[in-house]
């Protein structure tokens, strides 16, 4: 009880509200996710193939993982099929997402983020199967080609593609967190978790502080994904137009707020809500919503999808729950994973910081610079995201 006295009210409203959704994470039960999701398969017969492409699909903001398998799918349509290049049976296209010319296809084949497409024409009917195992490989070169060559030769001479998810027979609960933990260390979202971190772990001598800041950062994450699975799963929108709009004008906000909090922390820019005299009922008032500052990060991460992350969200994610029961849960389930590594290593901050509590005055002096450390964390991966968006208009 004394714990809970002491404990800010907004506090404990966002924890209830964090412990209801892993409640809910029971609904998912113990489905499998059997299907390749949101694939669509090609039936015309290879003797009856005309012409196939190969699509890709990307952003005009992009990540490594997004270079990578433009990158592979271009070697290996010219390399291993230069024959059926020549002959004119095998194409190759790189299209960007946001040319207004490239939007009727987008929107047919239901494009969500940067995406690797092989449409296939002949026997009057055009079909399409979208490649998405490379995005679980990107850093792998020789796998992701040989993903990407063996569904392209299955198209054109038949045979088995390896292109499908590795999800087959998995628990889609298991599935929806490993999808969590891939994008908590992929390359943008590394970055923004990185720089939650040092914003959770900037008070480490009061290790109640840091373990609670982290958790309400992984439940903001939780809701925002939850929020968004929602929308897409029970009101049936367009998880295109959601997935395209997020990572539209993510880029755009992302970088400049994370300088703007960066500045903040090192005192270079001192911001006051309240001018005049504060009456000790308001500051409290203020003080209370310090820790749920944590809660509104979370959640301002959670929706500021690059390419990689759309795609293992939108892409692979939302088809899993649309079809599963009690679906409406996985979003919440891929939340956590994303957010616990950060946790996990602030915990651990946090234990270890605690073991020289003796020495109060220096842990008290090491907090005071790891305040200015994570402010400086904000401004470098602010400017991260401000170079990769200034890039992406070259």
């Amino acid at each position: 009880m004394k714990v809970s006295n002491r404990m800010p009210k907004p506090t404990r409203y966002v924890l209830l509200l964090a412990c209801v959704l892993l409640l809910a994470l029971g609904l998912a039960g113990t489905a499998l996710a059997g299907k390749d999701h949101g694939s669509s398969g090609i039936s015309i017969p290879p003797e009856d193939v005309e012409k196939v492409e190969v699509l890709y699909f990307h952003p005009r903001f992009r990540c490594v993982s997004c270079n990578n398998v433009e990158k592979y799918a271009r070697e290996v349509t010219r390399d291993e099929f230069a024959d059926e290049i020549e002959e004119g049976k095998l194409t190759f296209r790189s299209l960007e997402i946001d040319d207004p010319k490239n939007r009727e296809l987008v929107d047919e084949l239901g494009v969500t983020g940067s995406s690797l497409y092989v449409v296939a024409t002949g026997d009057g009917k055009e079909e399409h199967r979208e490649i998405k195992s490379v995005w679980l490989h990107w850093n792998d070169p020789e796998k992701c080609r040989e993903i990407i060559s063996s569904e392209i030769d299955s198209v054109l001479y038949g045979g088995q593609g390896a292109g499908r998810l590795p999800l087959a027979g998995v628990p889609v609960v298991l599935a929806a967190f490993l999808l969590g933990l891939l994008t908590a260390i992929s390359p943008c979202p590394l970055a923004t978790n990185i720089a939650a971190l040092s914003y959770v772990s900037k008070k480490l001598e009061d290790r109640r502080y840091t373990v609670l800041a982290s958790a309400l950062y992984t439940a903001g994450r939780m809701v925002a994904y939850t929020v968004v699975g929602g929308l897409l799963i029970l009101v049936g929108l367009s998880a295109s137009r959601v997935s395209l709009f997020f990572q539209e004008y993510s880029d755009w906000i992302l970088g400049p707020l994370l300088i703007l909090f960066g500045l903040v922390m090192l005192d270079v820019l001192k911001i006051s809500i309240f001018k005049g005299r504060i009456t000790a009922a308001i500051q409290e008032k203020i003080g209370d919503w310090g820790l749920v500052s944590s809660f509104l990060l979370g959640m301002l991460f959670a929706l500021a999808f690059c390419p990689y992350s759309a795609i293992l969200f939108f892409g692979m994610l939302i088809p899993i729950a649309v079809e599963a029961a009690g679906g409406i849960a996985l979003p919440a389930i891929y939340g956590l994973g994303t957010g616990l590594p950060v946790m996990i290593f602030a915990i651990a901050l946090a234990v270890g910081v605690s073991e020289i509590g003796k020495h109060v005055a220096r842990v008290q002096k090491f907090e005071k610079y790891f305040r200015w450390f994570a402010g400086v964390v904000f401004i470098g991966v602010g400017v991260y995201y401000l170079v990769v968006l200034v890039k992406s208009f070259f």
